[in-house]
């Protein structure tokens, strides 16, 4: 009996969701300097969305989180084009951080905070 308890509260653990709700500050550090932002971000599962705010405007997102990893895309315009910009990283509490590829233009890594 002890052994189903334990089973059962591993199995709640481990599928539990992490959750990224809420308004975040984002600093990027690109190949080609320092970049603020902010996003807002509902969840629904393992599918989260919202909006992000840069020097290159408002976008909306959709991405997806599973266990502590988070993933999204967003598309800003490059002058000559669309620019397709996929970020990745790891979220520990009010705390992500991670890395972005700026589609053959660049990269670089990323920290986010949870604002209160």
């Amino acid at each position: 009996m002890i052994l189903g308890i334990l089973t059962a509260v591993l199995t709640v653990a481990v599928t539990a969701q992490t959750d990224v709700t809420g308004d975040w500050n984002l600093t990027f550090n690109l190949d080609t300097g320092t970049t603020a932002a902010t996003m807002t971000v509902e969840q629904d599962g393992e599918k989260f969305m919202g909006t992000f705010t840069s020097d290159q405007g408002t976008f909306e997102f959709e991405g997806k989180i599973s266990g502590n990893k988070v993933e999204w895309m967003l598309e800003v315009d490059g002058g000559g084009g669309a620019i397709e910009v996929s970020i990745t990283g790891t979220v520990d509490g009010d705390e992500m951080t991670g890395t972005v590829d700026l589609g053959g233009y660049g990269g670089g890594d990323w920290t986010a905070t949870r604002t209160p």
